[in-house]
């Protein structure tokens, strides 16, 4: 495996943050190359905190930046002592790499049942984790966390039961999830964020009865927000702020 920087593209028209690189990484299990955004921040005199931000079915690997603003968000949490220092891995996590595909509510459903279908074989989730290996390699870093919204909560649940050896947080942001994503155990701290006028807020309310049922300490927020960029800006806000507690 190797690990490719490279000058690439700042996503959309937005001006991209010198500590930004843009980079590939190797999918073993795709056979493909995906590519990656990572922030890093200035220079500390020890290891950092990693925090992988995964998109939803739509997205790419700008759109925690382009859509989320969440560069400048952890950047003015530092900058107000309300969050520490880490480095954001930012992901290619469509099943089609490369491309944006966009979606609409007209075809919402049937996008999500056929990237439903392409994903059972969990290859994206094996990328990441072979991700987390790289940046492990290449920077030095300390404890790690995952985050991501819509069915990048899903990819995010099942990325922290590959690797409990590595994520202690997990942030699941308007989460679509199903019935086997629970936790194989309560060594991560869990935080489902859910909007009142999300159509997938019955999802992560089910997920979070499951905990309870189980017994997993975790947090549960319900904000007022729907399903788009303005609920999920407030969640890794939240998310961020929270982050001392386990990391």
């Amino acid at each position: 495996m190797c690990f490719l920087a490279i000058q690439a593209r700042p996503s959309g028209n937005i001006a991209t943050p010198p500590e930004v690189v843009h980079s590939y990484w190797y999918c073993r299990h795709e056979k493909t190359f995906r590519r990656v955004d990572i922030y890093v921040p200035e220079a500390a005199d020890e290891p950092l905190p990693v925090l992988y931000l995964l998109h939803g079915i739509n997205g790419y690997e700008g759109s925690w930046q382009d859509k989320g603003g969440a560069i400048d968000t952890l950047r003015n949490m530092i900058a107000d002592g309300r969050c520490k220092p880490m480095i954001l891995v930012m992901p290619d996590c469509n099943k089609w790499p490369f491309k944006e595909r966009p979606v609409s509510h007209g075809n919402l459903w049937k996008c999500l049942m056929h990237y439903g279908r392409l994903s059972r074989e969990h290859e994206l989730e094996q990328s990441i984790s072979d991700l987390m290996d790289m940046i492990d390699t290449t920077y030095c870093v300390s404890s790690c966390a995952v985050a991501g919204l819509s069915d990048g909560g899903r990819i995010a649940a099942n990325v922290a039961n590959l690797r409990p050896d590595r994520v202690r947080q997990v942030g699941l942001f308007s989460p679509v999830l199903h019935k086997d994503q629970l936790p194989d155990d309560s060594t991560r701290i869990y935080s489902v964020y859910v909007g009142k006028e999300d159509i997938f807020a019955p999802s992560g309310k089910r997920f979070h009865r499951r905990m309870q049922r189980a017994h997993y300490t975790h947090r549960y927020i319900v904000m007022k927000g729907n399903h788009n960029w303005k609920m999920w800006r407030r969640c890794l806000s939240h998310f961020l702020a929270h982050q001392d507690e386990g990391l």
